[in-house]
């Protein structure tokens, strides 16, 4: 090979290396800490429906026990949405 080819080649050849290494090391990280990020809510919305669940479970034996009936849950009014045209009407 000529000695003016060799070196760029040489240098690219190294890039390519160093960019190989790089996403070796980068992606998979990366991946692990949005695993981790999406079982952490997984775990979080698990433990919010089970307390909800033993609550609700608690209600229903205090009346079927004849104690007070379990709260009743009022919608809020939702605002009302309304179609706003991008632009002004001519």
């Amino acid at each position: 090979m000529k000695s003016s080819v060799a070196l760029p080649v040489g240098i690219l050849a190294a890039l390519a290396v160093a960019m190989f290494i790089f996403i070796c090391w980068w992606f998979p990280r990366h991946y692990k800490k949005g695993v981790k990020a999406d079982m952490d809510e997984v775990d979080e919305d698990r433990r919010l429906r089970q307390a909800y669940e033993a609550q609700m479970e608690l209600q229903a034996r205090a009346a079927e026990d004849g104690g007070a009936p379990p709260p009743v849950y009022e919608a809020k009014p939702q605002p009302r949405l309304t179609y706003v045209p991008p632009v002004a009407g001519y």
